[in-house]
């Protein structure tokens, strides 16, 4: 027994030390160690492992990263020799053995080692890139050119490494340079125009670049190759010279269907940028082509121009505005329009287009877009609830796709409730809620089931359904957000309410009824009745927000000023300060009043959401006032 003792005692040495041992070889072990910041433990461990393995590549590049780190370079030198000796076609380790010589201040040997591998390997233009971007992290911009240089010699290339050259031209704001490798690239790489536009568009974000990228592209058209035409094209749409963007466009020509596709997306872009004037020329130049065109481009373009009509009739009075009510929430009633002087024969122009679509292209899939912009125009403009129908009935029968199919049916409901019929207008759209309550995700009929139980003042039952729905929903729904401004809403105005602010908000309800009825003169006469009659109310402020907007909208401007003042004594006091600004800059062209408005809003409200926007605000009236 008491010979066995010793045995045992020295097993269990033996034993721990074999563990020591496998732990101490252990990578895992290792990058715990860096993580804890030991970084001595850590090197020890892969030296351990690089003795035992030389070829042991995670041991290998973690103690050289540790090794430059801690700046202790010539270790890093002899690790990165001894790899080599065992690896000596390992690319990255003669680039990294010139990289740490040049660091430590042996540049001779440094540019031996570079000398030496662009002479074994310059065949390939895999080692210019990796000695480019060697130079690059090391500034070297000298030497950067003098190789690219040779190995456009060398490769016969004559745009190697130009897209590498322009990002590091454009990275140190060497923007001229840029744009010479930029378009030396898109000449041998013409699938590539997106990039090359990209980083043109993001030299352009710059004023002080516009004259050098204009020079640097006319001084480089060539007739060969037109997508340089298209760069400028690009270039002069991003800096709003539209008409010479239509011009370089026309040089490009319309020959076949690609011209044709690149054409009609102009003129929707013009279309979008409210350029109508423009994008109508467009249209009606592709369709006074004298050559054949496909059926689909002429629907395309037929669509287009009656959409170009239709936006140049209804004046999107919410388009580029600072302030908004709810903006792009489906509880609201934003799209108010009123008309221009010529709206009688843009509207029958607008008619008459559509109507060729049905004649030109029946049973096509461009019959249910025509009949849907033909019930657009009567609901919107027409106020012809009945014939809206009618035609949006046509649309569905024309086997439309299923996202307009369900804008269709919407749209059906809205003239019911045009009409001031919330029955029929629920019924309607009953049908289809009904139809997708075993989808998971909240669809446009639950929404407008929602809408309308509101709009008939069950305040009560539209909490219940919104309760309903928001307990089984992700936050990344589309409608989540909706649903939650709308909640709280009622919750503030009328759960939570008083008396007063029950009845307040009950006919606030009615005023947004009436705004889905086109009945705008009743709606600011109820929004001023509530403002009058119910000062004290929680409502006010979003009632009389509503108000101003509308207001302006319907040229009672005067009015509309006084109410922006008032809020500015109430908790949407931005939004007052910010609406009087607007109204002086674009009503009563005041610029002078409008940017005191607007600094005030900087000065009093620097962290209000409508700050940033009213800062490029007044860049751009800066900007139009200097030119």
């Amino acid at each position: 027994m008491n010979k066995l003792f010793p045995l045992l005692i020295t097993s269990i040495l033996f034993s721990q030390i074999n563990v020591v041992t496998q732990r101490i070889n252990n990578i895992q072990d290792a990058l715990f160690m860096e993580r804890k910041g030991e970084l001595e433990k850590a090197k020890i461990i892969y030296e351990n492992l690089l003795d035992k393995n030389p070829k042991n590549r995670q041991a290998y590049q973690r103690l050289k990263n540790i090794l430059k780190r801690t700046e202790e370079l010539s270790k890093a030198i002899k690790l990165i020799e001894n790899w080599i000796a065992v690896h000596p076609n390992d690319l990255q380790g003669h680039i990294e053995l010139g990289e740490i010589l040049y660091l430590s201040n042996d540049k001779l040997n440094a540019e031996q080692v570079w000398k030496k591998f662009e002479d074994t390997y310059g065949k390939n233009q895999s080692t210019y890139r990796m000695l480019l971007h060697t130079y690059s992290r090391l500034s070297l911009t000298n030497k950067m050119k003098e190789l690219v240089n040779r190995g456009r010699r060398k490769l016969n290339k004559e745009d190697l490494l130009s897209l590498d050259l322009a990002n590091y031209y454009y990275s140190r704001q060497t923007y001229d340079l840029s744009l010479d490798e930029l378009l030396l690239y898109i000449k041998s790489n013409p699938a590539h125009e997106k990039i090359v536009m990209d980083k043109i568009l993001l030299i352009s974000d710059d004023p002080g670049n516009h004259l050098l990228i204009e020079k640097k592209l006319v001084s480089n058209l060539d007739e060969n190759n037109f997508r340089i035409h298209k760069l400028l094209a690009g270039y002069y749409f991003k800096t709003e010279k539209y008409k010479d963007a239509l011009n370089v466009h026309r040089t490009i020509g319309l020959e076949n269907n690609s011209d044709f596709i690149r054409w009609l997306n102009l003129a929707e872009n013009l279309r979008k940028e409210s350029q109508f004037g423009l994008s109508i020329d467009s249209y009606q130049e592709l369709l006074n082509i004298e050559l054949v065109l496909p059926s689909s481009t002429i629907g395309d373009a037929l669509l287009g121009l009656g959409e170009t009509y239709e936006a140049q009739l209804l004046e999107k009075n919410y388009q580029n505005n600072l302030v908004n009510f709810y903006p792009d929430n489906i509880f609201f009633f934003n799209h108010i329009h009123k008309f221009q002087q010529d709206s009688l024969r843009s509207i029958e122009s607008t008619f008459n287009l559509y109507q060729r679509i049905l004649k030109e292209l029946p049973a096509s899939t461009f019959s249910s877009k025509a009949h849907y912009r033909l019930g657009e125009l009567q609901l919107k403009v027409m106020h012809n609830f009945e014939g809206a129908r009618k035609s949006y009935f046509s649309a569905l029968q024309s086997r439309p796709n299923n996202d307009l199919r369900n804008n269709i049916i919407l749209k059906i409901g809205d003239t019911y409730l045009a009409e001031g019929n919330l029955i029929n207008a629920k019924k309607h759209n009953e049908k289809y809620y009904r139809e997708d309550q075993s989808k998971t995700n909240i669809n446009s009929f639950t929404m407008k089931n929602i809408h309308l139980t509101f709009l008939s003042g069950s305040i009560d039952t539209t909490i219940i359904l919104i309760d309903s729905v928001i307990v089984k929903t992700s936050p990344g729904d589309k409608y989540f957000n909706d649903l939650m401004e709308l909640q709280d809403i009622i919750s503030q105005h009328f759960s939570y309410g008083d008396k007063e602010d029950k009845e307040a908000f009950l006919l606030y309800v009615q005023a947004e009824k009436y705004l889905h009825e086109f009945k705008f003169i009743e709606v600011v006469e109820m929004l001023a009745f509530i403002r009058e009659n119910y000062p004290n109310s929680s409502i006010i402020p979003i009632a009389m927000l509503r108000e101003c907007l509308l207001r302006i909208i319907i040229d009672e401007t005067s009015i509309s000023l006084s109410i922006a003042q008032l809020l500015q004594q109430t908790p949407l006091a931005p939004e007052g300060i910010t609406t009087e600004g607007e109204i002086y800059e674009k009503t009563y062209k005041d610029t002078e009043k409008a940017m005191k408005m607007y600094n005030l809003l900087l000065e009093e409200y620097p962290m209000s959401m409508l700050a940033e926007p009213v800062r490029m605000r007044i860049r751009k009236l800066n900007s139009v006032e200097k030119s």
